[in-house]
């Protein structure tokens, strides 16, 4: 009787913090989207806005890359890299930082 009450317990602190982690990882989204929504991000948003944005322009220089010549698909992705990876600093006059 102890042990079946004992593993009912257990059960419901699980479940407990399984909610709470929930609720945590949803209540930081809500925030995250108020702050983006109001203008107030802080430093840590405009840091992820702005890795966002320096993947797509580089994502874009390498496709642009790859498409200028039809040997360049058989070029390793490194020289492509290391090629969209100096245009990117030339454009946009700092370096790509990858994630």
């Amino acid at each position: 009787m102890i042990e079946g009450i004992a593993i009912l317990a257990i059960g419901a602190v699980i479940l407990l913090y399984a909610e709470k982690q929930s609720n945590k990882k949803t209540i930081e989204e809500l925030s995250y989207k108020i702050r983006h929504l109001t203008g107030n991000m802080d430093e840590d948003d405009k840091r992820k806005n702005q890795q966002l944005l320096d993947d797509y322009h580089f994502e874009k220089i390498v496709r642009e890359l790859r498409s200028e010549d039809e040997y360049a698909q058989f070029e390793p992705d490194d020289i492509i890299e290391e090629r969209a990876e100096a245009k990117f600093k030339s454009l946009y006059g700092y370096e790509y930082r990858k994630k």
